[in-house]
């Protein structure tokens, strides 16, 4: 016989999916009103940001106030993955509301699918026809592709794994953002049967990866916005998995992959290596491996920073939006060198985020708990600290959240 508190907690998931389901489905309603072009102030924002917020708000009583299961039954399973998928089917034909850099992707992936150096040159370039001729034609068949993508003075600033994800959306679906959804969809699924295994390897129930499944900053970021942070998740999941394992020849690689699709993860290097019980020999041999792997797969990316109009060097230079303590270091830095206040600023963020990380593996991690922890303490670090703090940046902790729900940092969905 159930106790009232299962009946309270059965319904409670049950009122949560059906909740977060309709308010997906309001999205999808309100989202044509988004579409390219017209004017913000005629764009329903503040109806937007209040859906947002909402759903983020479910989604948070739910996880700390609802309990899941010990032992997911089937019946379970289908809800929690039927509800999850209805989100991510609500948000395939919506308009990308307020958001433009799936343009970037669309254009990128064209280009190498058509075998086409996407470092090479700028889109501006292309726009303004000084580019070679089948790069022109390529554009013609673009449609306004091209045309919207944002600063189009700088060239790609993404590394070879995300170029080939991009190509595989083209492939998918040529020049529409249906196909990088689907390509997503993809990574997604991937990340989630990796932290069941994860959770599993930790001792913790499969039913915490609702945390992760749920999530409505995931759905509106990459389904609807289309971003491609997603990317990263399953070779950083990966990696995470292997080295609690004691793979770590192979959590190097599936690390290198993860810094192949941007190049952050490899400052989680010391938080997977430090380990009780893992030799020199070990530690070292997953940072060759995954030198190694992050060194091919982002020498494309930073042999093209060495050239004219580098969007890598932009964003390492003076990238700036969304911030908070890195403001504080930047009014600092006009203080203390009024000539480089960036300079100054991202010295002295680095400085902090390297010396985070040295504390917290100043001794061998002792559980792959510890170790998971950790990378949480590394990523929340990196994005705190961040010069840009875009939303979609948040999904990096989102993993590890399964793993550690800190309320401070998942109450940031509704935020």
């Amino acid at each position: 016989m159930r106790s009232p508190q299962a009946h309270l907690n059965r319904w409670g998931w049950a009122a949560v999916g059906v909740a977060l389901v309709a308010l997906h489905a309001a999205l999808l309603g309100i989202s044509d009103a988004f579409r390219y072009g017209r004017p913000i102030l005629e764009r329903p924002v503040v109806l937007l940001v209040g859906v947002l917020a909402a759903a983020g708000l479910i989604y948070v009583c739910a996880v700390f106030f609802l309990n899941r299961p010990a032992r997911p039954s089937l019946a379970w399973w289908a809800w929690m993955l039927g509800v999850g998928v209805a989100l991510r089917i609500l948000m395939l034909p919506t308009t990308p509301m307020l958001e433009d850099d799936h343009y970037r992707y669309l254009w990128d992936g064209g280009m190498v699918a058509h075998g086409h150096d996407p470092y090479a040159q700028a889109p501006e370039a292309v726009q303004k026809g000084e580019a070679p001729d089948a790069i022109l034609e390529l554009a013609a068949s673009s449609g306004r592709v091209v045309e919207r993508v944002n600063h189009p003075h700088l060239r790609t600033i993404y590394p070879s794994v995300a170029q080939g994800a991009f190509a595989l959306a083209h492939w998918v679906a040529p020049w529409r953002i249906e196909g990088l959804r689907l390509v997503w969809f993809l990574f997604d699924v991937a990340t989630l049967v990796l932290l069941v295994g994860l959770l599993g390897e930790l001792g913790l129930s499969a039913s915490a990866a609702v945390i992760y499944w749920w999530n409505p900053l995931l759905i509106m970021q990459v389904y609807n916005a289309g971003h491609m942070e997603l990317a990263i998740l399953p070779f950083m999941v990966g990696a995470l998995w292997l080295a609690v394992r004691g793979r770590a020849v192979l959590s190097g690689g599936a690390l290198g992959l993860a810094a192949g699709t941007k190049l952050w993860p490899v400052v989680l290097l010391p938080a997977l290596a430090r380990q009780r019980g893992w030799s020199w020999r070990r530690q070292l041999g997953m940072g060759v491996v995954l030198g190694a792997t992050a060194g091919l797969l982002a020498a494309p990316l930073l042999l093209s920073a060495l050239g004219h109009a580098s969007g890598l060097r932009a964003y390492a230079s003076y990238w700036q939006m969304n911030d908070t303590l890195y403001q504080l270091l930047y009014t600092a830095g006009g203080w203390l060198m009024p000539g480089d206040p960036h300079g100054v600023a991202r010295l002295i963020t680095a400085t902090l985020l390297l010396g985070w990380v040295a504390w917290l593996c100043r001794r061998p991690a002792a559980s792959g708990r510890a170790v998971c922890e950790r990378v949480l303490w590394i990523v929340a670090a990196l994005f705190l600290l961040s010069p840009t703090q875009f939303p979609w940046y948040w999904l990096w902790m989102l993993p590890m959240l399964v793993i550690r729900p800190s309320p401070g940092l998942l109450v940031l969905t509704a935020t």
